[in-house]
């Protein structure tokens, strides 16, 4: 209990504008992760997930913080004693990026058992937006400008068979839109359970996306270095 006193939480980040958002994250993304509160993880990797909502800079500094915790977190002495707080925290306030990262976490007996729970925690219940409210900076008035992203077709609605061309093309740009925000790049592992969760398609296989990721590499589009893809720059 001692140890979870002495970490840092941040409150006040969802829902934020983008300049409280600079203040509140100026000095918690340099931290160790040990020394971060894991609900205020949850945060900064949901805020990670919408990237293009804030100034560049920062940007970069969520995708090094993304990439950093993912290395720490493999390291941790206990991941059970590390999340036993995600237990008590709302499902959906669990982003996606950081269910893959802990998923992939099961090389001992206790890190399996800690996925395993937390699994069953959040289940089917989907992670919530992660919203940043446009105030007077110069990066919300230029998030005006842009038009909303389209959402994904219903599962259900996609029912009808794509050729095997139009699949390969929507995994290309997904691909590419996530590895935009990391310059570090991905472990295939998590861009590929990613991709599956996120496809309008509910028989996509990992073959097929480790399929396209393959070609683009051939193509000269992304590159692969110790087990992770990055876009080539």
């Amino acid at each position: 209990m001692g140890k979870e006193i002495k970490r840092v939480t941040v409150e006040g980040l969802r829902g934020a504008d983008v300049a409280t958002i600079q203040v509140l994250t100026q000095d918690v993304l340099g931290l160790p992760l040990n020394q971060i509160h894991p609900t205020t993880v949850c945060d900064l990797f949901a805020l990670a997930e919408v990237s293009d909502q804030v100034p560049e800079q920062l940007a970069q500094d969520l995708s090094g913080f993304v990439a950093r915790c993912e290395r720490e977190m493999a390291n941790l002495p206990s991941l059970g004693d590390y999340t036993e707080a995600l237990l008590k925290e709302d499902a959906g306030n669990i982003p996606e990026t950081l269910r893959l990262v802990i998923g992939g976490m099961t090389e001992n007996a206790d890190a399996e058992a800690t996925v395993n729970s937390l699994t069953a925690h959040y289940g089917e219940i989907s992670p919530l937006p992660f919203t940043v409210t446009e105030g007077a900076s110069v990066a919300a008035s230029a998030a005006k400008g842009r038009k909303p992203a389209k959402k994904p077709a219903a599962k259900k609605s996609a029912a009808k068979k794509l050729d095997d061309a139009e699949r390969r093309a929507w995994i290309g740009q997904f691909v590419l839109g996530r590895l935009s925000n990391y310059e570090t790049g991905l472990k295939e592992s998590l861009l590929v359970g990613a991709t599956r969760h996120k496809a309008p398609w509910d028989d996509l296989t990992d073959r097929e996306v480790r399929s396209v990721l393959r070609a683009m590499g051939r193509e000269g589009r992304l590159k692969t270095t110790v087990g992770r893809w990055l876009i080539c720059r």
